[in-house]
């Protein structure tokens, strides 16, 4: 007999085969587990309202605790595909007949939001250690690379000296603030839906804050229509993965550039390297490139869920329930091997310093150091100063001619001098000090402020950071354990034990 006096066949084929066991299976794998903690969760229900003696809760508790994937399988013929149906059939076998009003009062609305989000916060949690880990291989290897020279550029050209360990420690403090992100977005989705039934509330005296403790939650979604209707959380968890993956996707791209052949700065190891078919000399890193396609995967996936809510009626409908959300575990699931693969190149790269230290010495990135030098001791205004210094390296290109490459080494005291009054002013710097100005090395050390290229500044911005993840780390282990005690009270099992 079908669940329904008002249908008298079940799915077409096509539907069902096409759509409806698809995710039959799906929701029988991953959110049987949550349909379970549920079920015991308004058993309790029932009981505290005097519905069911404890023999017959007791009863049913068994029954649910002991119900297997293959049960409810076995149940989706006579259960139109729909899992929660199928529960419900299994579980009947077991129920008194003085239990008649087990089931009363209930909706798969609410039923199917609150496991649906029960699955996402565990998503989360578990991103949120991905990320955690990706911040941590960073910052082990900024530690070893905070006086590692090499040149920093803007708009594509050669501008400052920084460090390999300055590079890494925005990329740790960028995946950091991720993780904080993340965390906070469980804490502001972790609301229960359950006790809103179809879209305006439920007809027993249901203890919503009960409840809501009983599955983990921080206490109940206020609104009951919200509750079945929004899945801004999906929304929010894609948005904050989008974001991820385009600021991953930049760091990425550096590395790709620096461990071309124009620049070679980096290196990996063999077990991340690639070859070309053709061209034998040549040592490819697809890693990188595979790493940064996942990214813009996550910008894609983000934008499918984001236009399967678009425009769709503020009520519960199966197009935002079931059809919008369909890729969200494959957002997640794209977004933790795309952490993994970057936290192994993080934590296998290789700097070559000579080669890094060998663009430094034959850039002029020391030149703004020069301008300021002669503002602060020499008094020339700032703006003059800067075109001086400008005129000064023209000068010496023309001289050059086209083919010229101007080094630092070619730029004297004399012709500084001559640029200086050229504009008016009388300038008597010695070549030993004007070799110690346009010293790109010492740029990094030349930093005062906080957050700079300076080693130790470096150093500082690393334990700072690393105090951040401790906390996150921390956050992440309490919420798990919050997560797994509201499991364990509620079914009298330990975590881990029914799959």
């Amino acid at each position: 007999m079908l669940p329904t006096g008002r249908i008298r066949r079940g799915p077409a084929p096509l539907l069902d085969d096409a759509v409806l066991t698809q995710r039959f299976d799906w929701e029988t794998r991953t959110l049987l587990r949550h349909y379970r903690w549920i079920e015991l969760t308004h058993t309790g229900e029932y009981a505290r309202m005097g519905l069911l003696d404890r023999d017959a809760a007791e009863r049913i508790r068994r029954a649910v605790l002991d119900l297997t994937p293959e049960q409810v399988g076995a149940e989706r013929a006579a259960a139109m595909s729909d899992p929660l149906f199928a529960l419900e059939r299994c579980v009947q076998a077991h129920v008194p007949e003085r239990a008649h009003a087990w089931h009363v009062d209930r909706s798969r609305n609410d039923i199917q939001a609150c496991a649906q989000l029960m699955l996402g916060r565990e998503r989360l949690l578990e991103t949120v250690a991905a990320v955690s880990r990706l911040a941590r291989a960073a910052l082990e290897t900024a530690a070893g690379h905070t006086e590692s020279v090499m040149p920093g550029y803007t708009q594509h050209q050669t501008a400052q000296t920084m460090t390999f360990g300055f590079y890494l420690a925005a990329l740790a403090e960028a995946v950091t603030g991720a993780a904080e992100s993340l965390q906070a977005l469980f804490d502001a989705v972790n609301l229960c839906p359950l006790g809103a039934g179809a879209m305006a509330g439920l007809e027993l005296p249901w203890d919503r804050g009960r409840i809501a403790v009983a599955l983990g939650f921080d206490g109940p979604q206020p609104h009951a229509l919200t509750s079945v209707a929004s899945r801004a959380w999906v929304l929010r968890t894609a948005g904050e993965l989008s974001v991820l993956g385009t600021t991953l996707s930049r760091f990425l791209t550096d590395l790709i550039w620096w461990s071309g052949s124009s620049c070679r700065f980096i290196d990996l190891p063999d077990e991340l390297a690639g070859i070309s078919s053709a061209m034998p000399h040549k040592r490819n890193f697809p890693i990188l490139e595979r790493v940064r396609g996942m990214s813009g995967h996550l910008v894609g996936l983000s934008y499918d869920l984001m236009i399967g809510q678009r425009n769709t009626g503020y009520t519960n409908l199966v197009e935002v329930s079931k059809e919008s959300t369909r890729f969200l575990e494959d957002l997640f699931a794209t977004c933790h091997t795309m952490l993994a693969l970057f936290e192994r190149v993080v934590t296998d790269v290789r700097f070559h310093p000579e080669r890094a230290r060998r663009v430094v010495r034959d850039e002029l990135m020391a030149a703004s150091t020069v301008a300021n030098h002669l503002t602060l001791e020499h008094r020339v205004p700032a703006r003059d100063a800067q075109v001086l210094v400008g005129a000064w390296i023209s000068a010496a290109l023309e001289r050059l001619g086209p083919s010229g490459t101007l080094t630092p080494d070619l730029l004297s005291a004399a012709d500084l001098a001559a640029a200086g009054e050229r504009l008016g002013f009388t300038l008597a710097l010695t070549e030993d000090e004007v070799r110690e100005l346009l010293d790109p090395e010492a740029g990094v050390w030349r930093r005062q402020t906080a957050g700079s290229t300076r080693p130790e500044q470096v150093l500082l911005l690393l334990e700072q950071v690393g105090d951040r993840l401790a906390a996150v780390d921390q956050g992440a282990a309490e919420r798990s354990r919050w997560l797994r005690d509201a499991w364990e009270h509620t079914t009298g099992t330990k975590a881990g034990e029914l799959t």
